[in-house]
């Protein structure tokens, strides 16, 4: 009778430890940057929707200067969390309804593209991933702040899944480069992975952004 007994809430344990398992993994992409989302955050979703889904105590809306020097109005989804998501709006006014582009910056960010490409990695790391075809971006130095904006990927795996994908790239650390090889990369208004310039430099992603089409 024991063994029976302990059979059965063997039986009851397992069973009830099953549909928590099918939650777990349906749960796997919550944090996905896709090209409908970043997370829970949807490029479809209007300022209302925002507070409607997150509440308005989750969202701060501040101005904000891009590199033309053009203000923008933005929305920090999660403020000053790792979750954070900004929303740039392309109304200058309330009511904001259509976001332009959704972004992360924070390292200790959760969201990742298929792969687990997110926030720090690498500019070897994002080679990889776009099956190491050249990563176009702005130059380094054609900006103030310093930072490569991303152009293209060239026909590679990222640009083809994630068509509406950029971000920006930092130099996180320049090793000894020859004076002339430096002067001429300088001089390129735009950048590829694949100069040689790049195999002096230790470069990484620091913002990652999905764009209405």
């Amino acid at each position: 009778m024991k063994k029976l007994l302990s059979v059965a809430l063997i039986g009851v344990v397992v069973a009830c430890q099953q549909p928590q398992k099918k939650e777990n993994s349906s749960g796997a992409d919550k944090n996905a940057i896709t090209c409908e989302a970043i997370g829970p955050v949807k490029l479809s979703y209007s300022h209302a929707d925002l507070e409607k889904e997150f509440g308005a105590d989750k969202l701060i809306d501040e101005d904000k200067q891009n590199e033309k020097n053009v203000s923008e109005h933005i929305t920090r989804v999660f403020k000053d969390s790792p979750e954070e998501v900004t929303v740039y709006w392309s109304e200058k006014a309330a009511p904001y309804a259509k976001a332009t582009k959704l972004a992360i910056t924070n390292e200790g960010s959760p969201y990742t593209l298929e792969g687990g490409i997110g926030i720090g990695a690498s500019l070897s790391e994002l080679k990889s991933a776009n099956n190491f075809q050249p990563i176009t971006f702005s130059n380094f130095f054609a900006h103030l702040d310093g930072f490569g904006r991303i152009k293209s990927f060239n026909g590679g795996d990222l640009g083809t899944k994630y068509p509406c994908l950029g971000g920006m790239l930092d130099i996180e650390k320049q090793k000894q480069i020859d004076v002339n090889v430096l002067e001429d990369f300088k001089k390129q208004e735009e950048a590829k992975s694949s100069d040689k310039a790049m195999e002096f430099m230790d470069v990484k992603l620091v913002e990652l952004s999905i764009s209405a089409k």
